[in-house]
Order: structure tokens, then C-alpha cells, then sequence
């Protein structure tokens, strides 16, 4: 067959090793290629083959490198990308009074500039979509902004609280009434939802459930069903029995993902199980705070129950980096560790909580996996170094190896947004200079506030 004869892909990611992670194994594939025409993979299989039958307007080289789905982060707070080293080796509720007052400090540049970090670092890392954590409410379409200019897919919500919670005192500019966080939820799926080519969805969300009452607690559940949207928030990291007064209120459903998800009753576990509520892991961050999740969560036990469990980074100020693959890892070895059995979360099901199971945490059954008609949301990691040899079994050593930065290419919606390890979709230079200049203006207000917990 000619060249000219030949059906043309728009992009071909060629002869590299593909974990399409379609049947759960982590399987590699070497010597194949991925086709992508449009925002959809079109073809998938042996490089040679592919050659033969194909041709490209543009080409990566990936021999000696993996090709396998970008990750979800199910749950990230990008507007505290520039809080990252002010609040580490604190208790928790001075770790939230902090960290949310200085968000409540940020004005509308800081926070693009703080989501656009994020974007570049998620970028960096093979991380191709993300559930946003509750966004500063009054600069929500920063971040939605912020996003859509870095390529990446998303799920945008706002922070809504209504009234202070007793154990921490939350930023009085985040606190409206019932009927307002109601109203500006609308508002931002009814701007927002579809936006960015469709890469960009907004749901409903709340801090905490103990920031709002009951009746707009099932206002906002009722406005996600409406709509069709998903709801996203946080659960206590010390309390059990939330998921039994959800479902006494009558809300709890399968469009519900809920973040630090620890402490369940054994009731809790069933109505997960019977509303096929998603829950989020965030491992690192649960380490970095002391949350619980080693000593206290189920999170196995949820798998094996066929729960969709997701994972997440939470954030720079607690996850620390927002590198999916150290955050995999850690969720493939922690739960090991405590119940002193290996056999627990083996890798590739790993690889499956931080790809298949984050997009269907998204309310997509069309990512994290690499197959025909999926849309082309791929990451491409560099083999070929020292930490990732003998890649005897692939899937492992990605697994328990690899960090963000052996990410070479990044793609979604069959776009290139990085290429040999040079982002493509932002200005690097100037999103960390902007970041750089924008955090150290923010720091005094948390060394401030420091001394003024030092005095009382």
C-alpha cells in the first residue's frame, strides 16, 4: 500500500510498550503502537503492523519507552499549589486554619497562577484529568480558566460552607447562606459544565458536611441530579457514621465521591457498596497529616467489595507534590505494611485505582484505558534509565519505580501537551516565575499568622 493510499492518524505514538490496562493484568505489549485521530485512540497494535497500514501527520518515537493511560487525581486542591512548605509538621486543625485562611487571602492572579502551577506539574507528571478539591469560591472562574489554558481535563467545584465548624474557625469570606451556596453552584455548572471542548465539567461539592445543614445538603443533591453532574467532598478524617446520615437524608447515590473516606461503620461499608458511592485515597496526604488511613482505612476491604476506590494527591500543602506515581506506589505498599501481608493491593490493580477507576470517579467510562474508541488521555515514561532496569515486569517496576519525573510526553484530547520533556501547552518559565513571585508575597500572612498562634 502507497503512502498516499493509506488512511492518515493525526498523531501516532510509535514502538513503545503499551499497557493498555484493559483487562485489569497490567500486561505489557512491546514493539506496539497507538494511533489517535481526533480526541479518540483509532487503532492499536503491533508497531510494524500499524506502519504498514497507517500513516501519520505526526509521529512520536516511543522505542524504549511505556505508553500507557494518563492518571486522575480524584481529588486535588490546586489553590494551594503556592502554600506547598508552610504548613508541614503541624496538627490538623492548625494545619486547616492556616492553609484555608491563606486561601481566603489569595486574590483572583494568585490564584491562576496557583492553579496554573498545579496544571504544570500535573502536566509534568502524567497526570492527564483531575476532580478539583472545593476551589476558592470567589475565584472559581480563575481556575476554570486557569485549566482549560493548560490542556488538561477536569471536574471543577467550589468550596461551599455555610456556617463554622466548632473544632476550626474557617475564613469568614468562604461562609455564605444555604440558598447562596445553592445559587452560585448553578451558576458555575451552568457556565462551566461542557466548557473547554467538553474537557471540563462542574459539579456540585462542600468542604465538609459539618459546614452546611441538612436542607442544603439535599438542595445540592438534588441540583447534581438535576443536572447530571457529580457531587464531590471531603469526609472527616476522625469521625465515622457520615455515610448512615447521608443516606438518612435520603441523597446518597452513585454520583458521590468522597476524599479522606477512613472511618466507615460496617453500615457505612454497606451502603457504599449499595449506592455505589466512589471513594477517594489519598494516601500521602493521609501520612503527611497523620489522617488515619494506614491504621484506620478499609480501603482494601472497599476493593475488594468491587467499590470503585480512586486515588488523589489532595494538594502542595499536605500531599506535598502532586505525582501520581509516588501516590500509587504509596497506596500499593502502605496497606502491606500495616496488615503485614504483601499480597495486599499488588501493582497492577494499583495502576488501575489511579487511571480506569479515577475516570469512572469522573463520570467517564471513556478513560484509563488504551483501546480503540477511549479518548487519547496518555502519558509516556522513559525506560530506558537506571532505576527502571531490567523493567522485568513492566507494570512492577513503573509501579514501584517510577516517579513523575520520568514522564516524557503527555497527551489528552489526542493534543500534545508535553513532548521530550518539554511542556508544550504553558509557558514554563513564566508559570514558575509567576508562582515564585506570587508565594513569597503570601508567606508573610502565614508567618503572621504563626506568631499570633505562638502568642495566644
Amino acid at each position: 500500500m502507497s503512502e498516499a493510499s493509506k488512511p492518515q492518524l493525526d498523531l501516532l505514538l510509535a514502538g513503545g510498550t503499551v499497557l493498555t490496562l484493559a483487562d485489569g493484568s497490567g500486561a505489557a505489549e512491546p514493539s506496539w503502537s497507538v494511533g489517535i485521530v481526533g480526541d479518540r485512540i483509532a487503532v492499536v497494535g503491533p508497531a510494524a503492523e500499524l506502519a504498514a497500514q497507517w500513516s501519520a501527520q505526526d509521529i512520536i518515537d516511543c522505542t524504549g519507552q511505556a505508553i500507557l493511560p494518563g492518571f486522575v487525581d480524584a481529588h486535588l486542591h490546586t489553590c494551594q499549589s503556592l502554600v506547598r512548605g508552610l504548613a508541614d509538621d503541624i496538627p490538623v486543625l492548625e494545619w486547616l486554619t492556616r492553609v484555608v485562611n491563606l486561601e481566603a487571602a489569595m486574590d483572583e492572579d494568585d490564584v491562576y497562577a496557583s492553579v496554573r502551577l498545579a496544571c504544570l506539574e500535573m502536566i509534568r507528571g502524567g497526570t492527564t484529568a483531575f476532580i478539583e478539591a472545593c476551589a476558592n469560591p470567589t475565584y472559581v472562574d480563575a481556575v476554570a480558566d486557569a485549566v482549560i489554558d493548560s490542556g488538561l481535563r477536569a471536574a471543577l467545584t467550589r468550596s461551599s460552607m455555610e456556617h463554622q465548624e466548632p473544632d476550626w474557625e474557617a475564613p469568614a469570606a468562604f461562609l455564605a447562606d444555604g440558598p447562596a451556596n445553592v445559587e452560585a453552584t448553578r451558576r458555575l455548572i451552568e457556565r462551566w459544565n461542557g466548557a473547554g471542548n467538553g474537557r471540563i465539567a462542574a459539579w456540585c461539592g462542600w468542604r465538609q458536611q459539618w459546614n452546611l445543614s441538612d436542607d442544603t445538603i439535599v438542595a445540592l443533591a438534588r441540583l447534581s441530579q438535576d443536572h447530571g453532574v457529580g457531587f464531590h467532598g471531603h469526609l472527616s478524617t476522625r469521625r465515622s457514621g457520615q455515610i448512615e446520615s447521608l443516606e438518612a437524608l435520603g441523597v446518597l447515590g452513585p454520583q458521590f465521591v468522597f476524599a479522606h473516606a477512613i472511618r466507615f461503620t460496617d453500615r457505612d461499608m454497606d451502603l457504599i457498596e449499595q449506592y455505589d458511592v466512589k471513594i477517594n485515597h489519598n494516601p500521602g496526604a493521609s501520612m503527611h497529616g497523620a489522617y488515619g488511613s494506614a491504621v484506620a482505612g478499609r480501603f482494601p476491604e472497599l476493593i475488594d467489595r468491587g467499590v470503585n476506590v480512586c486515588l488523589g494527591c489532595d494538594g502542595a500543602a499536605n500531599g506535598n507534590t502532586l505525582d501520581m506515581w509516588q501516590t500509587t506506589r504509596l497506596a500499593a505498599t502502605l496497606h502491606k505494611e500495616v496488615r503485614q501481608d504483601a499480597t495486599v493491593v499488588p501493582a497492577p490493580q494499583a495502576l488501575q485505582l489511579s487511571t480506569v477507576n479515577g475516570g469512572r470517579a469522573l463520570q467517564r467510562d471513556d478513560l484509563g484505558v488504551v483501546a480503540v474508541g477511549m479518548k487519547a488521555d496518555l502519558q509516556v515514561i522513559d525506560l530506558q534509565q537506571a532505576h527502571l532496569t531490567p523493567a522485568h515486569d513492566v507494570a512492577n517496576v513503573l509501579v514501584y519505580c517510577a516517579s513523575g519525573q520520568d514522564v516524557v510526553a503527555t497527551v489528552v484530547d489526542g493534543r500534545i501537551l508535553m513532548r521530550d520533556g518539554q511542556v508544550t501547552s504553558l509557558d514554563e518559565r513564566r508559570v514558575l516565575e509567576d508562582a515564585e513571585a506570587r508565594a513569597r508575597r503570601l508567606a508573610p500572612l502565614v508567618l503572621e499568622s504563626h506568631a499570633r498562634e505562638v502568642q495566644a
